[in-house]
């Protein structure tokens, strides 16, 4: 059975701008439903003191944070590129360690200068693969994800397999159900090629938008074919963390989004009925 997770870095505008502290946002996520969290890891570097009161509020309210996003990039056009990103991993996993989690979700590569795709793709397994053994020793699984920011590195299914081949599957995979559309794939007709490698995953919704592409919107509304994702990990009893990706407002506040959206993601795995 699945364990149910929001993630918290398009929060950040709430507690920076004094409307909700990062603990009252953690108290109204866990009375909302959610049994863990997962923030970024620029959360602990921006304010090294949150750590200590983090992991002591996630005590209190019987919440884990079973993956944090480590935001580094692991593509390099120099050597002072490659050392600084690696340093920002390294202290990315101590983190993690810090907080007791199970995954570092290594996100936010990036194509730099004249590097190629392919090239790209090598760099980043080179980089999770000198982090492995340290990733290793603090009980944490490395993984990327199909990241939209960069549609031509590490989005498509293919793309990302390359990655965790080259790392000889020591690397696994944050599925996220929206992010595929920026290739034109669809979450459920690439499930299938990925599935053995997933180990945590993101669920969001996007809809189609006139000056864009597609748009952010409330979990149920778009186009993502999140309930068929849901099932297809319900037959293979996928029992690891779910993730509830919502979009980022200014007009709702963040636990009442999540209370209205979390019972719906739920519901897809058949563990609560909305009225």
């Amino acid at each position: 059975m699945p364990r149910f997770a929001v993630m918290t870095f398009m929060f950040e505008p709430w507690w920076t701008s004094g409307r909700m502290s990062i603990e009252q946002l953690l108290e109204g996520l866990a009375d909302a439903g959610a049994e863990g969290v997962e923030p970024f890891h620029l959360d602990f570097v921006k304010d090294p003191s949150l750590t200590k009161s983090y992991r002591r509020w996630l005590g209190e309210l019987g919440l884990k944070a079973p993956a944090v996003d480590v935001m580094c990039n692991l593509v390099y056009a120099d050597a002072q590129q490659k050392q600084r990103e690696r340093d920002e991993l390294r202290r990315g996993l101590e983190i993690c360690k810090e907080l007791g989690s199970e995954i570092a979700h290594v996100a936010g590569h990036q194509l730099r200068d004249a590097v190629s795709p392919d090239d790209g793709r090598k760099m980043i397994a080179e980089g999770l693969l000198e982090a492995a053994e340290l990733a290793d020793s603090y009980g944490l699984v490395l993984a990327i994800e199909d990241f939209n920011p960069s549609p031509t590195l590490v989005c498509a299914a293919n793309d990302c397999l390359e990655i965790l081949r080259l790392t000889d599957y020591k690397a696994k995979l944050v599925f996220d159900t929206g992010n595929f559309l920026e290739v034109g794939e669809r979450a459920d007709e690439v499930f299938d090629l990925v599935a053995d490698q997933i180990v945590h995953c993101h669920f969001k919704d996007f809809e189609a938008a006139a000056s864009a592409p597609y748009r952010a919107c409330d979990l149920g509304k778009g186009q993502i074919p999140n309930p068929a994702i849901a099932a297809k990990l319900t037959e293979r009893g996928y029992d690891g963390w779910v993730a509830l990706e919502t979009m980022g407002r200014n007009d709702v506040d963040p636990v009442t989004a999540v209370r209205r959206e979390l019972p719906l993601l739920k519901q897809w795995f058949g563990l609560e009925k909305i009225e």
